[in-house]
């Protein structure tokens, strides 16, 4: 299916053209941030701007899009969208470094009501809510998994928690590895037992997981 572009008239095949900022993505969204743009005001139902057209509105409203982005994203999710080639994004930034004055609060309101989560922090940062921490569990999938060794001793291990495995005929490497993340300041939490097995009359747990949490990022 074949759209004009609100903007210049030129036209759009969406079905091979991915590329074209829908009404229905563009509009909800300066109107949220109450931003009067007279190319995007025009738009109806199922309108669409072409890449171009699109991209120049973004860029006119650059610094107010960049704070709310700031504002709303997870740091992962916003250092992601920096890097994602944009052409709004180096316009913001070199605006916001040329006049600090018209920097946004992450504080405040965007210009419509709209404010931004609270900034309540422990040693380990902004607190999230349960749809951040939600959208951070997806964020770091890929990123965490590749550093998840399933059937090593050392399982995993980051900054703020360890999770040791136990296995029979690796004693000595778990002794090794739980005495020494007990040095570097992790407490055990945790011991799941895992899987249960017998053998010459007796039973329990073939594996046990130990799950350590670093004592800094613990109140």
């Amino acid at each position: 299916m074949a759209k004009t572009c609100v903007g210049c008239g030129v036209v759009i095949k969406t079905w091979t053209d991915p590329m074209h900022f829908p009404e229905e993505k563009i509009k909800p969204l300066f109107q949220t941030l109450g931003i009067s743009d007279s190319v995007v005001e025009k738009m109806q139902e199922k309108d669409v701007l072409c890449k171009k057209c699109g991209n120049k509105a973004f860029c006119r409203h650059a610094v107010v899009i960049y704070n709310y982005n700031k504002s709303q994203l997870l740091p992962e999710e916003f250092e992601a969208l920096l890097k994602s080639g944009e052409d709004w994004i180096p316009m913001a930034q070199a605006e916001l470094a040329s006049s600090p004055q018209t920097q946004i609060s992450e504080t405040t309101s965007v210009n419509t009501g709209v404010t931004a989560p609270s900034t309540t922090t422990n040693k380990a940062g902004k607190i999230t809510t349960a749809e951040e921490l939600t959208r951070l569990t997806d964020f770091r999938h890929d990123q965490t998994k590749a550093q998840w060794n399933k059937n090593g001793i050392v399982q995993y291990k980051d900054e703020g928690i360890a999770i040791l495995q136990r296995r029979w005929g690796s004693q000595v490497q778990f002794i090794v590895a739980c005495s020494q993340v007990t040095k570097e300041g992790y407490r055990l939490m945790v011991i799941d037992e895992g899987k249960e097995g017998s053998s010459g009359g007796f039973s329990g747990g073939v594996n046990a997981y130990f799950y350590f949490q670093r004592m800094d990022y613990v109140r």
